[in-house]
């Protein structure tokens, strides 16, 4: 093996590391991508970086890198889920970008900026994850209820009393009806500072006469 393959093998066992790092604080709080990925995910941007270093100067590393982070988006983009108004797995796809990240500097020799940027990484995931948590936050829910259409208005008005009492907000509602059925569903979007039980709202809701059922998101 020459001097270069040396170094380039160095450089992929140390995108394997670095990349596993990332992946295995994803791992462990059970992410859609995991240790796997972001191994291979750093692993294959700095071998891309690696094989166009080896093909000389007729290859322009900017391309290079464009075309890494152009495949990292559709990746990412793989791993984001939204469920109505909740979205979910935005963490995990930046992660994914920041391992691709890392293996095109380690590609590129620059080690210094990549553990420290896998530092940088790992301090944000974990100890600003716990800061986090403990900041005042807004939350956002939907909750449906089930009630005679004879009953709407009443519905309407004593669910409003119900999720105030509660702490929550409504910002938005729906209505649906079915005449033959004599069914209506009244949606109300929520907004909540800070939190809330929302196994206890929907057991309030409940126990109000004009409330046949409650389905909270």
């Amino acid at each position: 093996m020459t001097g270069f393959e040396w170094t380039a093998a160095g450089r992929l066992l140390l995108a394997v590391l670095l990349g596993g790092l990332i992946g295995a604080e994803r791992q462990m709080h059970g992410r859609p991508a995991g240790l796997r990925t972001h191994i291979l995910v750093c692993a294959g941007s700095a071998l891309i970086m690696i094989v166009g270093q080896s093909l000389g100067p007729s290859i322009d590393p900017g391309r290079a890198v464009a075309g890494i982070v152009t495949g990292i988006g559709f990746l990412g983009a793989g791993v984001i889920v939204k469920s109505h108004d909740v979205v979910r797995g935005l963490t995990t796809a930046a992660c994914i970008w920041f391992v691709a990240a890392l293996g095109i500097a380690i590609g590129q020799g620059l080690y210094v900026i990549a553990a420290v940027g896998t530092v940088t990484g790992l301090i944000v995931l974990t100890l600003l994850a716990w800061f986090a948590h403990r900041l005042p936050s807004v939350s956002y829910h939907a909750v449906t209820v089930r009630g005679t259409c004879a009953d709407v208005d009443s519905i309407d008005g004593a669910c409003r009393e119900t999720l105030a009492q509660s702490g929550y907000r409504v910002v938005g509602t729906s209505a649906q009806m079915d005449k033959a059925a004599d069914v209506a569903r009244l949606t109300f979007r929520l907004l909540m500072r800070n939190g809330g039980r929302n196994w206890r709202a929907a057991r309030d809701l409940m126990a109000l006469p004009q409330v046949d059922e409650v389905v909270w998101e």
